[in-house]
């Protein structure tokens, strides 16, 4: 139930006793987007986070072990095994409550200010983790929607970049439980024989690009989440970081959209760390706001039976 990139869900995992594995599924790698399978890592830290939760919820300290560098299983992400008993205290409660309410949202949020006290505590949730999360300033805020802007007119002007999007598009009616819902990204129409000639459309890039500008203009808050090195540890820790703000944020009424086409360009992410320098390296630009409605499109979950094993 956490979030992924395109929602591809790419992790999967073995339990043996009272420990859990988790793995990164490269069947589900993103080539074109995450070459470097930076999103990857943070998915399945998301997961992990999840699954920590959950233990703490059910009774039991989780020990977490970081593994990347199994040699024997190099796609072994990580360990977490049932510790001693525990008795949850109302924070684990509430994360784990949330974990089947929190959703992406990508529409427009009201025009409802989030206070500081709010965003501190969810910078605080981001830095147990081991990531630093900055709050942007307007001027921050105006830099970064041109640069998602501009970013998202590059990446639909990439022919290898729209057959990948348009693979892990999932139209009105489908059984797959993968994918993001069509309608969800507004490109048009969401009937089957729409979406390829939506995602073709010599007109999407400029369209969407200043769609994405104007949400990310309107947001009452723009967060980028990194950390000080750019290593495969780093990128785990930033997404337990990222799931604890979002499932955080979701105690709270509010859910998130993430903006990630300007980290997804190599040159764009290195202006992202030059406009924020205090976030380190960045690995995560989202928006944050409380929703104009509730999501009717949610994103499809693979049974867990595809995942174990």
């Amino acid at each position: 139930m956490a979030p992924s990139s395109y929602n591809t869900q790419p992790w999967r995992f073995r339990i043996v006793d009272s420990v859990l594995e988790i793995f990164a599924d490269r069947s589900r790698h993103l080539q074109t987007v995450d070459p470097e399978r930076r999103g990857q890592i943070q998915s399945c830290g998301c997961a992990l986070f999840n699954a920590r939760i959950a233990a703490r919820a059910k009774g039991y300290t989780d020990e977490l072990t970081t593994v990347l560098a199994d040699h024997d299983e190099p796609d072994h992400v990580a360990t977490l095994r049932l510790g001693a008993p525990y008795i949850p205290n109302e924070y684990d409660a509430s994360l784990f409550a949330a974990i089947p309410k929190r959703h992406t949202n990508r529409r427009e949020f009201l025009p409802r200010a989030v206070a500081t006290a709010l965003s501190d505590t969810l910078i605080a949730a981001a830095a147990v983790e081991g990531a630093t999360m900055i709050r942007l300033v307007p001027d921050q805020k105006h830099a970064v929607a041109h640069l998602v802007d501009e970013a998202d007119r590059l990446q639909y002007a990439n022919p290898a970049f729209r057959a990948e999007i348009e693979h892990w598009l999932v139209s009105t009616g489908s059984r797959r439980r993968d994918g993001i819902p069509f309608v969800e990204k507004e490109f048009g129409s969401a009937m089957p024989f729409t979406v390829s000639r939506s995602l073709h459309s010599s007109g999407l890039p400029d369209r969407f690009g200043a769609l994405e500008e104007e949400r990310v203009n309107g947001a009452p808050v723009v967060f980028v989440m990194g950390t000080p090195t750019d290593e495969r540890t780093d990128w785990l820790a930033c997404g337990q970081a990222l799931e604890a703000v979002l499932l955080l944020a979701t105690t709270y009424g509010m859910s998130a959209a993430f903006l990630n086409q300007v980290l997804e360009l190599p040159s764009y992410r290195a202006q992202v760390a030059e406009l924020v320098p205090e976030a380190g390296r960045p690995h995560m630009v989202l928006r944050l706001g409380y929703p104009t409605e509730a999501i009717h499109h949610v994103a499809p979950r693979r049974p867990l039976e595809d995942m174990l094993g």
